[in-house]
């Protein structure tokens, strides 16, 4: 794969991520779009963090169950792992949530260097760690 088609993939891949997590995020949830994390976390005595956590354990144990079996009755190899990718977006809208105020813009993002310049916490911030 070069890298014009690694890009094509990838960017067709965020789309149906998208797609898929807000499809499923109307399923799920209400006005806030963690509740279920945090409702299941409430229910069993952790925290949406944990539920996220899990849920992630689940999917990686299911591709490992798939990619050793021949047939597959339900849900497809690409489907796992597109599964696994939001779940990870999630954790991570999960850790992030109220970190930063309505005011405050993530600006690193907006580059295409990995390097921050935001005045806020961010991952691409070296004073983060």
């Amino acid at each position: 794969m070069n890298i014009q088609e690694q890009q094509q993939h990838f960017k067709e891949l965020v789309k149906l991520m998208e797609h898929t997590l807000f499809k499923k995020g109307d399923d799920y949830a209400n006005a806030d779009r963690l509740s279920n994390f945090k409702l299941s976390g409430a229910i069993s005595g952790t925290d949406a963090k944990q539920i996220a956590l899990d849920l992630i354990a689940v999917k990686v144990s299911r591709l490992g169950n798939l990619f050793h079996s021949e047939k597959v009755n339900n849900e497809s190899i690409s489907d796992s792992i597109l599964d696994l990718a939001n779940y990870s977006i999630l954790l991570h809208m999960i850790v992030n949530e109220g970190l930063h105020t309505q005011n405050e813009k993530h600006t690193c993002f907006e580059s295409t260097e990995f390097k921050c310049n935001c005045k806020i916490l961010c991952e691409r911030n070296p004073d983060y760690l």
